[in-house]
């Protein structure tokens, strides 16, 4: 585990603080990820820009150069009122409102009267927010105003990551996370491709998947909503200074204090009165399960020394307590086998879950060119889970998630160059605990399961990362250049405890036809050895980018990162002798099988042959043409390469399957075969752990599979296509885009112990190896193709106008080959293309805020899609030859404003009213509904076609989303 490896902290620290300071002397290192950047024109060359945050009164300079040229980087999203003065004395001033990841466009045209003000064609000189329209990006922007006004009942503020095209969320209770683009499987949606960096802290998972840390098997929040200011969503063409994503990047920015104390105390609550029962509840005619669920929090901030030194703090709780129904299947004949009462074990049981989220932030401005920032965030949450339906109580898990980090950042402004320097530490853990790890497990099928649960895990991560960017002022040649220069150095360290079916589970049966009645097992399934396996790991990235105005019209975004990892493949890991002769084996079975691509060397580990990837080149290229040079019609486009990493767990497991085993026991009545393979002559004294254990050491105990890595294992990348046409409209801003995305390098798993070509009865014949079962191999062949049009139209709400709109349709066709474990071929490389859980047909995803009479304000979000297609397997027409797997499946589509037009619908609505109280001071009264219709939106469709035909082929298993449901809550503020 992680403690193995902490007497190698002190020499991490110092190597980590020797690269850094190297990175700092050659001014390169990582980029500002969530900051804005102001470019234009001065009529007077020499003019000196003023910027200051009108929030903390922070003060930001530049001075136009000859040409006139100027440009304001690092500037933290927020109001600024900018004022400019030129060498003859002539002023002017303009307010306007930067959002995260920006980079306007603001001319100045100088008066001789510091009283006019400039006035841009189709601008005005006070803002509520600058309109983007000279990117490459294909992105969108979730302002403040969104993420506190808009309805939803979890207070994610990843949910809103939907407002952009290319973007679904994950609807599943227990994985609160998002994908883009192609990324997905034919088992759903995967969100390994995407990053989410806070305040340019990166929230990638190293280890498990799920994209974002700690968010894979969760009913929690990344971060606190309460903390988040506002964030940008970008889904294509992204530049070189993002890293470790290939579909999608988020960049948030936390809120900060300012001259004045504000804060906010919040809290929503739900129960199950304001519940309806779900499709399937109404069917059994049950009733909703007991739910109580109190999301509340507090948040403050203020000046410790104006117009320099500020906090922030945020704290926010969700408490919930849901009941999971137990109850027994199966017929009374099957239930009076059983040597206890089901009745004993069924009933309603607690399920408690509860996260709090901690967000601490200091702001020191010692000068006009220095900001210095320290920032505090943690996680704790704790879920008891893992029961209901056929699963007894007993059988739960206790799941432990928390993820820390710390922030510290030094910006320096020179007269020349704006520097950005931090550092920044992240440990986490997921840990899944068995609740009553002295019960072994008992699974009668078809009935009930009872005892305790078989899996235990903990993942530690532990991260270190010193990142440095520098922004050049304009360079004059042939245009306009913005250099960025950047990069990154992060210090790593693993641990994976992976307890796969440490308390065993014995699985009975009721099959006459085999001598099975419930009276003994019919296997066992148990894991022994040492499931623990760590690893250090350095990760470096480097870039460099050039925004290249060429004129008025064009901008060039010109940039290449290239990123390695020294240990992405556990590199130490040194294959064990029985598993090398293994190997060598099945390469001589193998060898004159036609097709044949299987090489034991490929696979066999000395310690010292696994190199890092050094290929991870990626170029990226964008480009803006300003039709009119008005900032109104704007033709962009671009391509690049975007790579990702590969999950350490992948690489894990290879040694954890050598260190741990998993052995499945097969017991009978007398000891003779079944269906062809042996069984142990069943003995009661076995139905413990310690049984087990005695079969084993006596030599009884089946082989384990051998898990195999390819050495020369390269991380995942998209190579992505984008060209698009933004047209402004008064205060409407629209585009449509079409982007194109080509996945590759995607781990893959195949059985390489089978025959590539089938046998007469149409199926592989497995080759038996010497001391070991399945032989489990990877590759990187799995491979996406997605093609989307992207419709978007955005008119920003203010408070003047007292109303807002977004709009955001996609459309999709998506395609995979190959799954994560390819059981159904021997090669994933033969396997055709099929649809995945991205080819979504249509999705579009709505907002809208209005203001009403008597100081009532209605917002609403609302959800189409056509559904997300379902795995089917198809052996209508027998096995073998005539087997057919694929994502074909598509979900039952229902009439919503077009015939059946989709297959998810919901409609979410919050009507609030504000007071002012207690001298402006203002207390806000909001009520929800969600899922207004009370639609039913469906998931787990049986996708299985035998031989003999399916009656309930299409036919959903659960609900997508909620029923319709209310929730009130209050806010305070000041």
């Amino acid at each position: 585990m992680i403690r193995n490896t902490r007497r190698h902290r002190s020499l991490m620290g110092a190597s980590a603080a020797a690269i850094a300071t190297s990175l700092l002397l050659a001014g390169g290192a990582m980029a500002q990820t969530s900051t804005a950047t102001v470019r234009g024109a001065v009529s007077e060359p020499g003019a000196t820009i003023t910027a200051t945050d009108v929030n903390t009164g922070f003060v930001t300079r530049a001075t136009a150069g000859s040409d006139g040229n100027y440009a304001l980087s690092g500037l933290r999203p927020g109001t600024y009122r900018f004022d400019v003065t030129g060498p003859s004395g002539a002023t002017t001033s303009q307010t306007s409102t930067l959002q995260v990841g920006q980079q306007a466009y603001i001319p100045f045209e100088l008066a001789g009267d510091a009283a006019d003000a400039t006035t841009v064609e189709g601008l005005v000189v006070t803002l509520s927010r600058l309109p983007e329209v000279r990117t490459s990006e294909v992105a969108t922007n979730v302002t403040s105003q969104q993420i506190s006004t808009l309805p939803q009942n979890n207070r994610n503020f990843l949910n809103f990551a939907a407002l952009a095209p290319g973007v679904r969320l994950n609807t599943d209770e227990f994985r609160r996370d998002f994908s883009a683009g192609g990324n997905a499987s034919t088992d759903g949606l995967s969100s390994s491709q995407v990053n989410v960096f806070v305040d340019g802290v990166s929230l990638k998972s190293n280890v498990n998947p799920g994209g974002v840390i700690g968010q894979d098997s969760s009913r929690g929040n990344p971060f606190s909503q309460l903390a988040v200011q506002e964030f940008r969503v970008a889904t294509s063409n992204f530049k070189a200074e993002y890293e470790q994503a290939g579909t999608a990047v988020i960049t948030a920015i936390t809120r900060s204090g300012g001259n004045e104390f504000t804060g906010e105390v919040f809290g929503f609550y739900q129960d199950d009165s304001m519940v309806e029962p779900d499709f399937f509840q109404r069917r059994d005619g049950l009733d909703t399960p007991e739910l109580s669920r109190e999301q509340y929090g507090v948040s403050l901030g203020g000046p410790i020394i104006q117009d320099r030194l500020n906090f922030f703090a945020a704290w926010e709780v969700n408490d919930q307590v849901r009941s999971s129904q137990v109850t027994a299947g199966g017929t009374p004949e099957q239930q009076a086998l059983l040597p206890f009462d089901v009745a004993d074990y069924e009933g309603a049981f607690a399920s408690p879950f509860r996260q709090d989220i901690y967000f601490g932030k200091l702001t020191w401005r010692p000068s006009d060119n220095q900001t210095l920032e320290l920032s505090v965030s943690h996680r704790d949450e704790e879920d008891l889970r893992g029961f209901g339906g056929a699963t007894s109580v007993e059988a739960g898990e206790l799941v432990n998630n928390t993820v820390t980090s710390v922030k510290a950042q030094w910006d320096y402004d020179a007269a020349n160059f704006l520097n950005e320097a931090s550092v920044d530490y992240r440990e986490s853990s997921f840990n899944p605990t068995i609740v009553n790890p002295d019960q072994v497990g008992l699974d009668y099928a078809g009935v009930i399961r009872i005892g305790g649960r078989s899996t235990a895990q903990e993942v530690e991560e532990r991260n270190l990362t010193f990142r440095n960017n520098v922004t050049f002022q304009p360079l004059d040649w042939r245009g306009s250049h913005l250099f960025k220069i950047g990069g990154k150095i992060s210090f790593n360290e693993y641990s994976v405890f992976s307890g796969q079916n440490t308390n065993p589970t014995f699985f009975f049966q009721n099959d006459p036809d085999q001598n099975l009645n419930f009276s003994f097992p019919a296997e066992a399934l148990y894991g022994v050895g040492q499931p623990t396996v760590t690893a250090e790991n350095v990760q470096i990235g480097l870039f460099i980018q050039d925004d290249w105005e060429i004129n008025e019209h064009l901008t060039l975004n010109l940039g290449v990162r290239w990123d390695v990892e020294t240990n992405a493949n556990n590199k130490d890991y040194v294959t064990p002798d029985d598993a090398v002769a293994a190997l060598r084996f099945l390469e001589e079975e193998l060898r004159d099988q036609p097709g044949n691509r299987f090489f034991a060397d490929d696979y066999i580990s000395t310690g010292d042959n696994r190199d890092p990837f050094m290929g991870a080149i990626a170029p990226r290229f964008g480009f803006s043409y300003d039709v009119f040079a008005d900032q109104r019609t704007v033709v962009f486009g671009g391509f690049g390469r975007f790579y990702d990493r590969t999950l350490f767990r992948n690489a894990a497991e290879e040694s954890l399957f050598r260190q741990f085993t998993n052995r499945t026991f097969r017991f009978s009545a007398d000891g003779a075969d079944r269906n062809g393979q042996p069984t142990i002559e069943w003995d009661p004294s076995y139905l413990s752990r310690e049984g087990l254990d005695g079969l084993i050491a006596s030599g009884e105990a089946p082989n384990g599979e051998l898990r195999i890595v390819r050495n020369d294992t390269e991380p995942p990348f998209t190579d992505q296509f984008s060209i698009g046409l933004r047209q402004r409209l008064g205060e409407w801003q629209t585009s449509i885009s079409v982007v194109h995305q080509v996945g590759k390098n995607e781990i893959a798993y195949f059985p390489a112990n089978r025959t590539t070509e089938r046998n007469a009865s149409g199926f592989y014949d497995n080759i038996v190896v010497p001391g070991f079962g399945t032989v489990v191999a990877s590759n990187n062949e799995r491979e996406t193709r997605y093609t989307a049009l992207y419709l978007t139209a955005d008119k920003p709400y203010t408070a003047d106008s007292g109303w807002g709109v977004s709009f955001a349709y996609t459309g999709v066709d998506s395609e995979q080959r190959g799954y994560l474990f390819n059981f159904d071929f021997p090669d994933v490389a033969a396997q055709p293309f099929y649809p995945n859980a991205a080819d979504v047909d249509h999705q579009i995803v709505a907002s809208g805020i209005v203001d009403l009479p008597w100081a009532f304000q209605l917002s609403t979000l609302i959800t189409l899609s056509s559904g997300t297609p379902f795995s089917v397997t198809d052996a209508s027409n027998g096995f073998g030859e005539n087997l057919v797997i694929g994502n074909f499946g598509r979900p039952v589509r229902e009439q919503f404003l077009l015939p059946d037009a989709f297959a998810f619908r919901q409609m979410d609505l919050r009507l609030s009213r504000e007071f002012e109280v207690f001298g402006g001071h203002q207390l806000q009264l909001i009520g929800e509904v969600f899922n207004v219709f009370d639609f039913d939106n469906f998931g787990c469709y049986d996708g299985f076609i035998p031989p003999e035909g399916n009656p309930n082929f299409g036919n959903p298993g659960c609900v997508s989303g909620p029923p319709r449901s209310f929730q009130v809550g209050m806010r305070y503020r000041w």
